[in-house]
């Protein structure tokens, strides 16, 4: 197998692991305690309930939906990134143990991923303008980016995002992220050309 495939395959792997892990905590936390897993996906994210998505079940079935009713207005209390269960007369759902701008993040760096070999090379160790990059993330930043200053008070108005943007801007710089980070890492680890070179050259 070619170093290149081995490299593509662990990048898949892995985001194929953290999406699995994202989604099998709340499924299991419908049958046990899952307080240690939230704990370690705590390092990574604030995991607040008003900005997360929740599994819910009603016995029948599972769907994914906003834990909280997105109005626009900020949740300050500490105890909204501890909750981790939602429930109503019926239905009963648990958070995800991120929140959905980086469920959408991680999401679209795997779909990125698979789709990338139909697209591009594996080999192909080009790097695109850095510019599009930043494009990618922009929205992002200026959706978390107003909406940290404003909680801090800075702003003269309080921006709240929902959980619909906070997917979208994720998403978007998710997916771009890849087409930088897989070429980068075969830049990294994949197979050099030169010595193939130099060896046609002496030939």
């Amino acid at each position: 197998m070619k170093i290149e495939h081995a490299v593509y395959g662990a990048y898949v792997g892995f985001f194929l692991i953290i999406m699995a892990a994202i989604l099998a905590v709340p499924l299991l936390a419908f049958q046990q305690d899952m307080g240690a897993a939230y704990d370690a996906f705590a390092y990574t994210c604030h995991q607040k309930l008003s900005r997360s998505l929740c599994v819910f079940s009603d016995g029948d079935g599972y769907w994914i939906g906003d834990c909280t009713n997105q109005t626009g207005g900020y949740v300050a209390t500490a105890a909204d990134r501890r909750i981790v269960e939602v429930r109503t007369d019926s239905i009963v759902g648990y958070k995800m143990p991120v929140c959905a701008r980086d469920f959408g993040l991680y999401g679209a760096m795997l779909l990125g991923a698979i789709i990338y070999p139909f697209v591009r090379k594996l080999d192909d160790k080009t790097i695109y303008p850095a510019i599009y990059l930043i494009l990618a993330i922009v929205p992002l930043a200026l959706d978390g980016g107003i909406q940290l200053v404003s909680e801090i008070g800075i702003l003269p108005f309080v921006y709240e995002s929902s959980n619909a943007i906070r997917l979208l801007t994720g998403a978007i710089a998710g997916f771009a992220a890849t087409f930088y980070a897989i070429p980068m890492l075969m830049n990294m680890f994949g197979s050099s050309n030169d010595g193939k070179k130099k060896d046609g050259a002496k030939s």
